[in-house]
């Protein structure tokens, strides 16, 4: 029988498709893993439209800082298109991707927004696997167990935090012991006079999205158990609808960022499950975490009165959160924005 022989190329070509074939499989299971640690289901595509118009006076400047939804497990952009092209753009150390605008002596202008996005939901069954924290000297443990503005590690909370928990108690007990507190004992109530978990009567909890998730980040973070704020839009498919709302994330090993969501448990507590390291519904995030930097910087000269009336806090260089856009200008003007759902 005649031998056969191959030469050096296609050798070669065999041996790189070999370690090709091997680098796709290792992909593949990390891919799988990671779902299986997530259990993300019920994947659904939508359409989102954001539109903010400004109506403004002559010899005016408006500067516009609009955050650009990014990719995560549950969340997945295809598309992200904006009508007006910014200035420039840039992202903080959270992972977040703002858009800033500066318009001069334009007196009627529209900023679009459109978002394709696939989302998924997700089940976590935390007691399957053993919980871990990352090592306390990473970067991001003490970047999301640090004491911040609007997440203030009062003395009172710290003490209040110790006597809801069991202090040899494992993480998830902590954790849902945090969590049945706040449900049980926050009221919901709108408009806030002024932000951030050390304003908050411990006695007598009052207080929208914002701040249930605020005072159960601050809880956890005392613990030394990562956790940031979540903000953007609940979506019910059913009746077309989309609405602001803001939650909490922990990050938990092996799993990764979860969601809880106090708020909407202490709405509907035959379903806290729901809420607890679940997404049971249709959500998009737009900012991960507060105190959003705001490039360039607010000169002294410009006015914030459409957010002071909101509740929402400004500095001359940050901002709490971007829900999804932040504006400023040297005179009055006229603002109105909308976001909905399109086919």
């Amino acid at each position: 029988m005649a031998g056969i022989t191959f030469n050096n190329n296609f050798i070669s070509n065999l041996q790189n498709r070999h370690h090709l074939l091997l680098f796709i499989v290792e992909i593949v299971k990390i891919i799988n893993e990671d779902k299986k640690n997530n259990m993300i289901f019920s994947p659904k595509k939508f359409n989102i439209r954001y539109q903010a118009n400004f109506n403004s006076p002559d010899k005016n400047v408006i500067r516009v800082w609009l955050v650009q939804p990014l990719n995560s497990i549950t969340q997945k952009v295809e598309s992200f298109s904006v009508s007006l092209k910014p200035l420039k753009y840039y992202k903080d150390d959270q992972e977040n991707k703002i858009l800033y605008f500066e318009f001069t002596n334009q007196k009627n202008f529209n900023i679009t927004m459109d978002i394709k996005v696939v989302l998924w939901k997700n089940k976590i069954d935390l007691t399957k696997e053993k919980l871990l924290l990352p090592p306390t000297s990473s970067k991001l443990l003490q970047q999301y167990t640090k004491n911040e503005k609007f997440l203030e590690q009062t003395t009172n909370i710290k003490d209040l935090t110790r006597k809801i928990i069991d202090k040899n108690s494992f993480i998830l007990n902590n954790i849902q012991s945090i969590f049945n507190f706040i449900i049980k004992n926050f009221k919901y109530s709108y408009p806030i006079k002024q932000r951030g978990v050390k304003h908050l009567n411990l006695k007598q909890l009052k207080g929208d999205c914002g701040e249930y998730s605020g005072l159960f980040v601050t809880m956890c973070r005392i613990l030394k158990i990562p956790a940031r704020n979540s903000t953007g839009f609940v979506i019910f498919p059913k009746i077309k609808k989309i609405v602001e709302h803001g939650w909490a994330s922990l990050y938990l090993k092996p799993f990764g960022w979860l969601d809880f969501d106090p708020q909407y448990a202490s709405l509907k507590k035959r379903d806290v499950k729901k809420y607890f390291a679940q997404r049971s519904d249709y959500r998009i995030i737009f900012t991960n975490g507060f105190n959003i930097p705001l490039k360039p910087a607010i000169p002294k000269n410009f006015q914030t009165n459409h957010w002071n009336k909101l509740g929402l806090p400004l500095t001359n260089n940050s901002v709490q959160t971007i829900q999804p856009i932040a504006f400023i200008s040297k005179k009055d003007i006229k603002f109105k924005d909308k976001i909905e759902l399109i086919s």
